[in-house]
């Protein structure tokens, strides 16, 4: 698989293979030759984050049950004054 990384010192986009790489190989600009990262903290920062995920969709969750629960007509019950 061939991803793209940029270089922050002349801007050049290339394509790197990690695949056929070791973890504690370096990933460098092949204009500049400035050092990007290494293989190994390359995959591991794009790689899929699962607890965010499950976070994210039981926060909706929470979010939705409470939308679900909600009496419809029943704003602030307790602000009502009487005469």
């Amino acid at each position: 698989m061939k991803d793209t990384i940029s270089c922050t010192r002349c801007g050049n986009a290339q394509s790197v293979s990690v695949e056929a790489l070791e973890d504690w190989d370096e990933i460098s600009c092949s204009e500049c030759g400035d050092f990007l990262d290494t293989v190994g903290h390359w995959t591991d920062s794009h790689a899929p984050n699962y607890s965010m995920q499950i976070l994210n969709q039981c926060r909706s969750l929470t979010l939705k049950m409470a939308r679900e629960n909600r009496p419809l007509n029943d704003h602030y019950p307790t602000l009502r004054a009487t005469a």
